[in-house]
């Protein structure tokens, strides 16, 4: 195989001429070329050129071969235009203008992320500074996402929230509005707060809003304000989940005026724990605190009967129950489960609604799930954009 042959296989640099190939140590070696064409296309005007100027050397880096870190020498030409007197230096396909690293060795750093998935250990195999790792990654997956940026929205959007970071000075948390592709089974886009028009300015890219039909969120009057104004053809579905833990403060505050708050105590966590899912020697030790506490007890009936109250099969069915839970709450002393039924009756429709659909949020909790180990792996992260093009890679 000729030395031409040979850099054309493995480098996939098919400009480039070898010239020769320097030994500068057992791991390293260095592929002195030159470009094989003889003119060159201004940049400024549309004009062939044939006058050299001058030559400049430059070091690319390139990926390992056969465990042997690369470096092209490359010397280069600097043309003279004959039309506008410009000077340019000449291009070379797989090396973009002024970068000393070869796209194969850009694509490599993506492919140990995807691995790997920190910068820390991407930067300590390819043997280079975390800043170029993350300055490559957020390059490749800006361009990775761009493949799917005009793909309009399903029939079903998930919307929920997460916490991104703290503010060291005023120790509020900033949170993070997801937005969930349910039929495409994707992470869509971040916005950076619950701000109506941070939300806007964050999907307005995203084409067939008129396409979504069902909007599944928690009971969150500012999603539903935007979803109403944003998504015309969509009918809101709260989730579940959320509706069965409002009740959880309530238990745990009659919980803490009988035992205190001893995180240790295994009532702790049985009170909140479906019924269905313990033990029977559980179930009593249960039974036997409530019988003690009439306000715990109270409290944890209409826990279960919320939770029981999924299982139903039938829209009619469903709503007829919630009717009577609502109606026993209403009879209640209790400021939490009077609040609560307030909070079930302005919520009435969405929440049956989902007897009709089936639908949970379910999906995005897994991805939010996935978006708080980017950030404990990254060790946190302060760039939004650097942390959405992360998620949205990574949950795509």
């Amino acid at each position: 195989m000729t030395p031409e042959n040979y850099l054309l296989k493995k480098l996939m640099l098919p400009d480039l001429k070898l010239l020769k190939v320097e030994k500068i140590s057992n791991k390293t070696l260095h592929y002195h070329c030159v470009k094989k064409t003889k003119w060159e296309v201004c940049r400024k005007c549309p004009t062939k050129s044939y006058t050299v100027h001058d030559h400049r050397t430059v070091s690319i880096r390139d990926t390992k071969l056969q465990y042997k870190n690369v470096r092209l020498i490359i010397k280069k030409r600097r043309f003279r235009c004959p039309k506008c007197k410009s000077v340019f230096t000449e291009s070379v396909n797989g090396i973009r203008p002024r970068h000393r690293t070869s796209e194969k060795y850009r694509n490599k750093l993506l492919f140990d992320y995807k691995n790997f998935h920190t910068t820390k250990s991407v930067a300590s195999i390819a043997r280079c500074s975390d800043t170029l790792v993350s300055k490559v990654i957020n390059e490749r997956l800006e361009l990775e996402l761009r493949k799917s940026r005009n793909t309009p929205w399903g029939k079903t959007v998930l919307i929920d929230e997460h916490a991104f970071k703290k503010d060291p000075i005023t120790g509020r948390k900033s949170f993070v509005t997801s937005f969930v592709d349910n039929n495409r089974k994707c992470l869509r886009e971040l916005a950076p707060s619950r701000f109506h028009d941070e939300m806007f300015r964050s999907i307005q890219h995203i084409p067939g809003r008129e396409n979504v039909t069902h909007a599944v969120i928690d009971m969150t009057g500012t999603y539903k304000n935007f979803i109403e104004s944003y998504f015309p053809n969509a009918r809101i579905v709260v989730d579940k989940f959320h509706v069965i833990r409002l009740i959880h403060p309530a238990i745990r505050k009659y919980r803490k005026e009988v035992t205190g708050d001893r995180r240790s105590n295994p009532i702790r966590n049985l009170l909140l724990t479906n019924r269905k899912r313990l033990q029977p020697y559980q179930k009593r030790a249960v039974t036997r605190f409530c019988s003690e506490n009439p306000n715990v007890n109270e409290v944890y009936r209409f826990k279960e009967r919320i939770t029981n109250f999924y299982n139903i099969k039938g829209f009619n069915q469903a709503s007829r129950v919630l009717t009577k839970i609502t109606d026993d709450m209403a009879r209640s002393k209790l400021k939490e489960i009077r609040t609560l039924r307030k909070t079930l009756m302005k919520w009435r429709k969405e929440i049956l609604r989902y007897f009709k659909t089936g639908l949970t949020n379910a999906r995005v909790e897994g991805f939010n799930r996935k978006c708080k180990l980017i950030q404990r792996t990254s060790y946190g992260l302060r760039s939004f954009e650097n942390y959405r093009l992360r998620a949205l890679y990574s949950c795509s």
